[in-house]
């Protein structure tokens, strides 16, 4: 946690890198992200990248807006009942705080889905005007990068938790994560700010339907743009994430502790990074890394099925936390006997587990 706060300067450098790519944004000639035009060349090179075979496909049409709206099914109860049980519960636990942001991140991502969902039920039709799109896009990374940062925020405390356990004590420690809370909204809020700068919208006459993001022009400003914005958002957490759990790992080798409990979560989490993170944020990567022609649209054609499976990381988070944190699976159980009425108080105390010490109850 201490190494968290320590790297601001790093975090500044990289909110500025960001702003500096935004201030480009009047030099730019053309809206630039996305799905490319083809040329009359690469329509007849590569008939699978145009725009009408991705905005008519399937899997744009039907695939997409069927798993967002699992997600949605899903991720709401879950996480709202996960918001409830960590704010009624935080100051019994010290990772509680950043859980209950994350949770909360999930849940206003999750409140935007009617929107997303209507888009693509609609043959990717955008209804709601420019600025309620260029908003649902920022919000759309922004909850990504959120995710992936309250996560790295919890490895990192639980490494903090194992080799200084008295270091984040008391109430100075639950000021100093309510502070890193505060610095993650405003890093991610200013990271998102240029998507709200251009115009995201996009009429296709040939369709008649207005696009939402999916298809403009070719800008360089976004090419450097979604390049820092991966390797700072996911890369560099990413690996501060691996590295504090193989510190933790570490540690327990050395003082010949139980250690089984430490890899399962250290799986649990990396399988979660693997599936909802990962591929999206490769198949990113790798399109602003090609050359800006339309026969490399294929490739944003995989993004945007990626994009849909790391919003399942919603749905993943309130089971992620029931899973590694036995002090959650007992605010569950007692959440649930005060709304069924199972069993007296008294006789539910003898078999809850009990609540550890900060030290020990970390994720």
């Amino acid at each position: 946690m201490a190494q968290l706060v320590s790297s601001h300067g790093f975090a500044g450098f990289g909110v500025t890198l960001l702003l500096g790519l935004a201030t480009q944004l009047p030099l730019a000639h053309s809206k630039g992200r996305a799905f490319w035009h083809l040329t009359p060349r690469e329509e007849a090179e590569c008939p699978d990248a145009s725009l009408e075979s991705f905005l008519n496909s399937t899997t744009t049409t039907i695939l997409l807006p069927t798993l967002y709206s699992v997600v949605l099914l899903v991720g709401l109860p879950a996480n709202i009942l996960a918001c409830w049980v960590l704010a009624k519960n935080f100051r019994r636990c010290s990772s509680s705080l950043f859980l209950l942001n994350l949770a909360a991140a999930d849940l206003l991502f999750i409140f935007l889905l009617p929107f997303k969902i209507s888009y693509h039920l609609l043959g990717n039709h955008w209804l709601f005007g420019d600025y309620l799109c260029r908003t649902m896009v920022a919000l759309f990374y922004g909850n990504m990068y959120t995710s992936i940062l309250f996560i790295t925020c919890i490895g990192v405390e639980r490494y903090v938790s194992v080799a200084h356990p008295f270091l984040w004590k008391g109430s100075t420690g639950m000021w100093g994560r309510a502070g890193v809370c505060v610095a993650i909204w405003l890093l991610v809020v200013l990271s998102v700010s240029p998507l709200l700068f251009y115009p995201q919208t996009e009429h296709i006459s040939k369709l008649n339907i207005t696009t939402c993001h999916d298809v403009q022009g070719k800008d360089n400003f976004f090419r450097h743009y979604f390049l820092c914005l991966v390797g700072l958002g996911f890369g560099v957490p990413f690996m501060l994430m691996i590295i504090s759990h193989g510190c933790i790992l570490a540690r327990l080798l050395v003082k010949q502790e139980s250690y089984g409990h430490v890899v399962r979560v250290l799986a649990v989490v990396l399988l979660a990074f693997l599936l909802c993170f990962t591929p999206s944020n490769v198949l990113l990567f790798m399109h602003y890394l090609q050359q800006d022609t339309g026969c490399n649209n294929i490739t944003y054609s995989w993004y945007t099925l990626a994009l849909a499976f790391s919003a399942f990381n919603n749905c993943f988070d309130p089971f992620l936390y029931f899973y590694i944190s036995k002090d959650f699976r007992g605010w569950i159980l007692e959440a649930g006997c005060c709304l069924w009425g199972l069993g007296k108080r008294g006789e539910w105390k003898k078999t809850a587990l009990p609540l550890r010490s900060s030290e020990q109850s970390q994720l």
